[in-house]
């Protein structure tokens, strides 16, 4: 699939590119990006660039996985990445991470609305896809939080379920389907979404930022 751009009122999301490198490797950088993602430590250019030039463009061309920046409407400059992967019989996952300077302004939430319209879409205009996932460390609440926010339903605890950064973590699982109801946050348990830590709202399973 040819890349597409997808627009909100506030936001551009489109296919990174090399000129984004800068602001991937500040925020693939970020401590609560390391913490809840498997970017690679260090992260510099050279990880960037392959990210960037491999990764992201190989993903849409095998319609694999597809990656877009997060961009202010009126500022160019990359916030973040939001993305589909893990593709099989009508079903993926979603996955984002954005530099401390995009938090705290809906963006994410936003960008996570715009992708999962697209997602469900019939085509052409969209993947007609059937369900759509999450999953991330239990002690992500801020990605938690942005899950439900957007309608996801929570679907549970992997006890163990992810090992990152040496050792194992419990995992939280979500998901919409297509026929399901977004326009309004989903009940979830409170020990799922209670604001215990300021962190990144980034998946940690094949993460946006997946620099490989």
């Amino acid at each position: 699939m040819d890349p597409v751009t997808l627009r909100t009122d506030r936001l551009v999301l489109s296919v990174p590119e090399p000129a984004d490198a800068d602001d991937v490797v500040a925020y693939a950088n970020d401590p609560d990006v390391i913490a809840f993602t498997p970017v690679p430590v260090p992260y510099g250019h050279a990880e960037a660039h392959h990210w960037i030039t491999e990764v992201v463009r190989a993903g849409w061309t095998a319609d694999s996985r597809y990656e877009f920046a997060v961009r202010r409407a009126e500022d160019p400059r990359l916030l973040g990445t939001i993305g589909l992967f893990g593709f099989v019989d009508g079903a993926a996952e979603v996955g984002y991470a954005v530099h401390p300077d995009g938090r705290g302004h809906g963006f994410v939430t936003e960008a996570t609305v715009a992708v999962l319209d697209w997602a469900f879409a019939p085509r052409p205009d969209g993947l007609a896809l059937a369900r759509v996932q999450w999953r991330a460390i239990a002690s992500n609440t801020p990605s938690a939080a942005i899950a439900q926010r957007v309608g996801l339903r929570y679907e549970g605890l992997l006890r163990s379920g992810v090992f990152h950064r040496g050792r194992r973590h419990d995992q939280l699982i979500a998901a919409v389907l297509r026929e399901d109801d977004r326009s309004e946050p989903t009940v979830w348990p409170t020990s799922a979404v209670a604001p215990t830590l300021t962190v990144a709202p980034t998946p940690t399973v094949a993460p946006t930022p997946d620099p490989s």
